[in-house]
């Protein structure tokens, strides 16, 4: 959609964190909330996580999304023109040494987290935390249905300091970076292979299996990462430990598995936490329980 990254572009040149990006957040933001994009989705989604929920919070949560979508899409055009800003937007890196360590000493890990919070911001701090200390943050992209926004979101990450990596790319080639000590990222938290059911926030799901095949072919730490909105322009991040993986022993699917689910976990702890941060416009829940 052509269109749509015109309209992305005109706006780069004006929001700033001063005045400007409040007139440019609250546009986006009012936009959002007169045409409410999947409305019913979001509302389903909630509903079926939340099942107690009131109709009056479910609809709290929806403009609490749409808020954050609209200051996440205003900081990161003003990102863009200089990622360094992230150092000064993130006030605060919660266990920030486990990322130095492996960055520092180059032992690899495989970096997850999901659509939550400012997730660009996120993955900008980490790259360019990664280049501070001599390294890279390697980060598998996944094509969106949009080819044109698809291409603008790719350049626009290169430009902040990640190295994107194509979802096809083998998973042989990755496994070996990783055994190598170069870290890679991914956002884990949509929906995937029709083969591959896992519960995540206890409801049955379609999974991505790859990442935890590549878990287990890279033999190195999976570690959660995420990012708290604390106002606009000031956020918290934190890395968790290590994820505790499941036997060897198992057969490969019960293991593929059994890793998803503690994927999943980890990224339903930041989502429950704060839920109006996360992306319930998805369709994450594409098999009934």
């Amino acid at each position: 959609m052509k269109a749509a990254v015109s309209i992305i572009k005109f706006f780069e040149r004006l929001p700033s964190t001063g005045l400007r990006g409040k007139l440019t957040a609250g546009f986006f933001s009012g936009l959002l909330k007169l045409i409410s994009p999947r409305a019913k989705l979001i509302d389903s989604n909630l509903k079926r996580v939340f099942p107690e929920s009131s109709k009056d919070w479910r609809k709290k949560i929806r403009r609490g999304v749409y808020e954050n979508l609209a200051w996440t899409l205003t900081e990161a055009l003003v990102l863009k023109r200089d990622p360094s800003q992230a150092f000064q937007w993130v006030k605060q890196v919660k266990n920030i040494e486990i990322f130095n360590d492996v960055i520092k000493n180059k032992k690899g890990a495989l970096f997850i987290t999901g659509h939550f919070g400012n997730w660009e911001l996120g993955g900008t701090w980490a790259a360019q935390q990664a280049l501070r200390l001599g390294g890279r943050l390697n980060v598998i992209f996944q094509e969106m249905h949009d080819l044109d926004i698809s291409e603008y979101v790719r350049d626009m990450r290169n430009s902040n300091g990640m190295f994107m990596l194509d979802k096809n790319f083998s998973v042989m080639k990755l496994a070996h970076m990783l055994r190598s000590g170069e870290p890679v990222a991914l956002l884990n938290d949509v929906s995937g292979s029709p083969n591959m059911h896992v519960p995540f926030m206890g409801i049955d799901s379609t999974n991505m299996p790859g990442p935890a095949v590549l878990a287990m072919l890279g033999g190195v730490p999976v570690i959660p990462f995420c990012i708290y909105r604390l106002a606009p322009f000031e956020h918290e991040a934190e890395f968790f430990e290590p994820l505790k993986l499941p036997d060897k022993n198992l057969n490969h699917e019960e293991r593929t598995k059994l890793i998803l689910l503690e994927m999943n976990k980890a990224i339903e702890k930041f989502i429950r936490k704060r839920p109006e941060l996360w992306f319930w416009l998805h369709n994450r829940w594409k098999v009934r329980s």
